[in-house]
C-alpha cells in the first residue's frame, strides 16, 4: 500500500513537472506569435526549464524526453534570432505536443 502511494505521489511529481515546461512553451509560443519584444527572454526561460534532470535524477524515466526538448528549444532559439519565425515555431510546437503528449500518456498509467 505504502509502495503504491509513493509510486503515485512520483507520477504526480513527474507529470506535474511536465505540465510546469508546457507552461513555459505555451507562454513562449504565444510571445512568439503577437511579435512580443521579449520572446527571446521568455523562449530562454522555456530552455531553462528543461536544463536540469528531471524528478526521476539524471537517469530518469523523463531523460529522453527532456534531451529532445533541450535540443528542439536551442534549435527554435537560433532560428528565431536568425529571423526565420516558421522554423522556430515549428520546433516549438513539436516541442510543446511531445510535454503535452508525455504528461497524458503518464497521467493515465
Amino acid at each position: 500500500m505504502k509502495e503504491m502511494a509513493g509510486r503515485e505521489a512520483a507520477m504526480d511529481l513527474r507529470v506535474g513537472h511536465l505540465m510546469r515546461i508546457g507552461g513555459y512553451l505555451d507562454y513562449a509560443i504565444l510571445s512568439m506569435w503577437t511579435a512580443h519584444q521579449r520572446a527571446d527572454v521568455i523562449m530562454g526561460m522555456a530552455e531553462a526549464s528543461v536544463r536540469g534532470a528531471g524528478p526521476g535524477g539524471p537517469e530518469g524515466p523523463d531523460e529522453d524526453l527532456l534531451a529532445r526538448l533541450r535540443s528542439l528549444i536551442r534549435e527554435a532559439r537560433k532560428y528565431y534570432e536568425a529571423g526565420d519565425f516558421p522554423a522556430a515555431m515549428a520546433r516549438m510546437r513539436v516541442a510543446e505536443d511531445l510535454t503535452a503528449l508525455h504528461a497524458i500518456r503518464l497521467a493515465g498509467e
